[in-house]
């Protein structure tokens, strides 16, 4: 008798130990499979462009009705670029920045894709451009237009064959710089 109540014991160990391995076969293959579906959603929302773009609406579309001087509805691309800022100096040699916001217009809202794979290049653009000048140069309202049309010219240049037909600064700072 006494040997058969040791078989019972044994086989109670027995199942233990295989519930302890069976424990430790889901943890060795739960986790990674865990760490890996992170992982992936992670990556899915940080690189997907239909998530970050839908967040960011950085364009209006306005029609002007038919007229008869007009002609058919004219639609016109309101498209807000992102904020520039920008370090110059004056004669002195001393540090002013330089803040602003443009948007440019378009005649289509197909461009608009079109101008934001561009929107690296335009934004080099116009900090190259920007950052050559002093303050002097761009002070008052002829400054401020010639620097309009300086830089409408170079964005043109960029996005050819779409014609940006005008740019308008939504702000424009110049901070002296402590």
């Amino acid at each position: 008798m006494a040997n058969f109540e040791d078989d019972l014991d044994q086989d109670e160990e027995d199942g233990e130990s295989r519930r302890k391995i069976d424990r430790k076969k889901i943890l060795v293959f739960l986790l990674p499979a865990l760490i890996v579906i992170g992982l992936v959603v992670s990556f899915y929302s940080v690189f997907n462009q239909k998530l970050n773009s839908q967040t960011q609406l950085s364009y209006s579309v306005v029609e002007k009705p038919a007229t008869e001087e007009n002609g058919p509805v004219q639609t016109l691309v309101l498209y807000d670029m992102p904020e520039i800022n920008v370090q110059i100096r004056d004669a002195a040699g001393d540090a002013q920045s330089i803040k602003m916001r443009l948007n440019i217009e378009l005649d289509n809202a197909e461009n608009v894709r079109t101008v934001e794979a561009l929107m690296p290049k335009i934004i080099d653009t116009v900090i190259a451009h920007t950052v050559e000048l002093t303050p002097d140069e761009i002070s008052g309202a002829n400054g401020l237009y010639w620097l309009k049309e300086e830089l409408l010219y170079r964005i043109n240049l960029i996005v050819d064959p779409i014609v940006v037909s005008n740019l308008n600064f939504k702000t424009f700072e110049i901070n002296k710089e402590n």
